[in-house]
């Protein structure tokens, strides 16, 4: 019986294995990136089938479990702690092949809580087994638990490190259009650093560490931001490439959105964020230079009539000013705030949810260069293969992005032809990597124009006309 009991904790101990292996291996998992089929399938979309492998962890915990349950005799107690091991083990592992990622704060829970009825199960099998402390559990367990910090517990300092090429013709596909080029975006991983780290970072020397402000917001906050702007990115670029193709108006200033309010500032409780600024003491304002140019004429201590619409609702909203902390002579409301767009997008463009592209607008201007190759009889690429990183701002001009060094490093890895930058990376991305043909770009029309004078191929429209 006690062998048989042993073979049932080595399912526990091979899912804390694997748990550890796994931590590993997303620390790691750009390292692989240049690595694609035939058919042109990437890196990037591999790691959305190996995601389920994860599922493994939970049902070596279940299968452990279920066999002490059914081979052991033990205490009422302790086969009540197997029994909602098994439970929850199973529940966990359903909801990462369900692919259940709006309950991650009770996945987390859920983990927690299995690990921890582990440790007890493992601790007090072997003092019922052996007598005494149970020594040989604890010093397996503490050197798991010393694994499991080095790659979860936080250090105080972000790191920044290459990530992979994401073809954006496979990322977004128009309605009606077909892409004919490959043009890649490129991400970097940019989060808090741990432990395992530094022992990374000796290794690989693109790794980049920066000390985390003490303002920096909560990490839920964080990736809410980033994907809001992701998605806004996805827009403009949408847009702007439609226009350039002959289909609609393309970006329509419409008015300033307040994107955040500094707490115990004048605009604290009396604006909100989210809200959309169309008029200040009855000047209409719709972009964000509008609104800086009339505040140049107001004085600290004033007061401003600001006309906002609020979920659908027009409001009329009376917010003093105080001075500016760098300029005494500027008056402010303390907001954060950027121009909100009407889009006029008249196709429909659907866009592929990767796991490993969590968000941000760094896409941008490669995301557009990729709808307009679909919308292009010829495309846009004259046959290169073409890589870049850079917003897209909704007057077309390329906007500078973090991790230039770490992303001119995993395209060198991938053969491309160029590498589009913002002008004010260039520098950084050809130190990165000099092999690198690494072209600095302010607006999407300088990259246009440069593939229209480098490529094999004209661009013509799929209606016929021409390309701007």
């Amino acid at each position: 019986m006690i062998n048989q009991a042993k073979a049932g904790k080595r399912f526990y101990y091979i899912g804390f294995a694997a748990a550890v292996v796994s931590l590993v291996v997303a620390e790691l998992i750009w390292l692989p990136a240049p690595a694609r089929t035939a058919g042109g399938t990437q890196w990037i979309e591999w790691i959305d089938w190996l995601y389920y492998g994860l599922a493994l962890i939970p049902l070596c915990w279940a299968a452990g479990a279920a066999w002490l349950l059914r081979k052991s005799e033990s205490a009422a107690g302790v086969r009540v702690i197997r029994a909602i091991i098994l439970a929850l083990s199973l529940l966990l592992a359903a909801g990462i092949v369900m692919d259940a990622v709006h309950m991650l704060g009770l996945a987390i829970a859920c983990a927690t809580s299995v690990v921890l009825l582990l440790i007890a199960d493992l601790m007090l099998s072997e003092r019922r087994e052996r007598g005494g402390f149970p020594w040989r559990s604890a010093s397996s367990l503490a050197g798991i638990g010393l694994a499991l910090c080095a790659l979860l517990v936080p250090t105080g300092y972000s790191v920044t490190y290459p990530g992979m090429t994401l073809n954006l013709n496979r990322y977004a596909q128009v309605e009606g259009g077909q892409a004919v080029g490959e043009i890649n975006g490129v991400l970097v991983f940019d989060r808090p650093a741990v432990l395992a780290d530094r022992l990374f970072g000796a290794l690989l020397p693109q790794y980049r560490f920066y000390p985390i402000s003490e303002d920096e917001p909560p990490l839920s906050v964080t990736y809410a931001q980033v994907v809001a702007m992701k998605t806004d990115a996805n827009r403009v670029a949408a847009a702007i490439a439609m226009q350039k193709a002959g289909l609609g108006q393309g970006v329509v200033p419409d008015g300033v959105r307040i994107v955040a309010i500094v707490k115990g500032s004048p605009a604290d409780g009396r604006l909100e964020a989210g809200d959309i600024v169309d008029e200040l003491n009855g000047k209409k304002v719709q972009t964000v230079e509008d609104m800086i140019g009339y505040m140049s004429s107001v004085k600290p201590g004033e007061t401003v009539v600001v006309q906002v619409r609020r979920g659908g609702e027009a409001l009329t909203v009376q917010v003093p000013t105080h001075a500016s902390e760098g300029d005494e002579s500027k008056a402010v409301f303390g907001v954060s705030v950027q121009t909100e767009a009407k889009l006029d997008t008249p196709r429909a463009v659907a866009f592929h949810e990767y796991r490993a592209h969590v968000g941000g607008p760094s896409h941008g201007a490669m995301l557009t260069l990729a709808i307009l190759d679909q919308l292009m009889a010829g495309g846009v690429t004259g046959g290169l293969q073409v890589a870049g990183t850079g917003t897209i701002e909704m007057d077309g001009s390329i906007g500078m992005v973090g991790g230039i060094p770490q992303k001119a490093y995993a395209v060198s890895r991938t053969g491309a032809d160029v590498f589009f930058v913002p002008e004010e990376g260039a520098e950084a991305a050809a130190e990165a990597a000099p092999e690198l043909n690494v072209v600095a770009v302010g607006h999407i029309d300088e990259v246009l124009a440069w593939l229209s004078e480098h490529g094999g191929r004209g661009m013509e429209t799929r209606e016929g006309g021409n390309a701007e």
